[in-house]
């Protein structure tokens, strides 16, 4: 199937080297392009789905971090992939999945993160069949204990939103979450952004 994706951002180039010399490299883009979510934001809710298989969506995700919800405390972003079964029934179908090449800064120090995986149970798409119409809804959540601005911390994300465009190729919708702090009692830092991915 042809991609209903995005352009990425135009890649970056860094001159590396010292003194006279160096090397232009390019960088890969963002995961996240705030204005390819824009326009697949605007896609309407799909009303038909597969009626069986399964396929990948790739993509990002981009939030803010604010103490107790009100003071800015960092900024993160990184990538997404989910696979999805498809089945003709109205039924929920469990999500694999997982968060990738997460960076930015939280409470002034830097954040990079291989991957935060999908919290067993915490995926699921939502199928419903209305006679020739099927639709679903995503909904992920992961999460997991790590070292962040030199203490223990639970990082949790959730993603969620309905399949969208021809044949429910593209995800696209909000980010929230939250950074708490071992024991796990003071006031958390909250999580809110938003992503997209689509599939081939």
């Amino acid at each position: 199937m042809p991609r209903e994706g995005f352009m990425g951002l135009a890649c970056a180039a860094v001159l590396a080297g010292c003194g006279g010399g160096g090397q232009v490299a390019d960088l890969p883009p963002p995961h996240f392009d705030r204005a390819a979510f824009g326009r697949l934001l605007d896609r309407p809710a799909a009303f038909d789905l597969p009626r069986g298989g399964s396929a990948r969506y790739e993509g990002g995700f981009a939030a803010d971090i604010r103490e107790a919800d009100i003071t800015p405390s960092g900024r993160i972003e990184g990538g997404l992939t989910l696979d999805l079964d498809f089945a003709n029934a109205s039924t929920v179908l469990p999500v694999e999945g997982r968060l990738h090449d997460i960076s930015g800064a939280f409470l002034g120090e830097a954040v990079v993160l291989d991957s935060l995986p999908l919290v067993p149970g915490q995926g699921r798409l939502a199928l419903t069949r209305d006679g020739a119409r099927r639709s679903g809804e995503v909904a992920a959540g992961f999460g997991a204990e790590l070292p962040l601005a030199g203490e223990s911390r639970r990082l949790d994300i959730t993603i969620e939103s309905p399949l969208r465009g021809r044949g429910g190729r593209v995800l696209a919708g909000e980010v929230s979450g939250t950074i708490l702090t071992a024991p796990y009692t003071d006031q958390p830092h909250v999580l809110t952004g938003q992503f997209h991915a689509t599939t081939e």
